[in-house]
């Protein structure tokens, strides 16, 4: 529904698979580092300093609890389905072998991507978390309450430079 808070993983592998959860998002943390090196000139006495590149990642948590039966099940379909964006997905290249196609994704959250084009990257790395105050489902010995921890390697299609919208304003 419109204005409703969704964070969004369009699956770029494929058939491009979207997975949506609806959840509290806690802790938003955005990291820009541009990396420099130094050259040492002889009778200088402070290193020069030249631009290489700059990277961009966000990381932040997601917190999923299902409110029935239905939901639980389909809480633990998208978990499998959102660890399995940390691994490739491998395609055969007509020799026998096998090759590695990469999971490459786009996110949908909050400031980061916009409505009809999510934001190109990849998942670095998914942390879960069952809190101790999460209930159990006893029948199956699930946990029903989780807090996952993303971190997601922003990439661009083309060099950032000054100037660019990096942001989702304007909706």
């Amino acid at each position: 529904k419109p204005g409703d808070f969704v964070v969004k993983i369009k699956d770029l592998r494929g058939e491009g698979r979207f997975i949506y959860f609806r959840g509290f998002v806690t802790g938003i943390t955005e990291n820009v580092s541009p990396n420099w090196s130094t050259q040492n000139y002889i009778g200088r006495s402070e290193p020069v300093y030249m631009y290489e590149r700059g990277e961009r990642d966000i990381s932040f948590n997601l917190r999923v609890y299902p409110n029935n039966g239905p939901e639980f099940e389909t809480m633990y379909e998208k978990i499998e389905y959102l660890t399995s964006l940390a691994y490739p997905k491998y395609l055969p290249n007509g020799t026998g072998l096998n090759r590695m196609q990469p999971p490459f994704t786009e996110l949908y959250m909050a400031h980061i991507g916009k409505p009809k084009q999510g934001q190109f990257g990849f998942i670095k790395s998914l942390s879960y978390t069952v809190p101790g105050e999460s209930d159990w489902d006893a029948l199956r010995t699930l946990p029903r309450l989780f807090d996952i921890a993303i971190s997601y390697q922003i990439l661009n299609k083309k060099p950032p430079q000054m100037g660019d919208q990096f942001y989702g304003r304007g909706r």
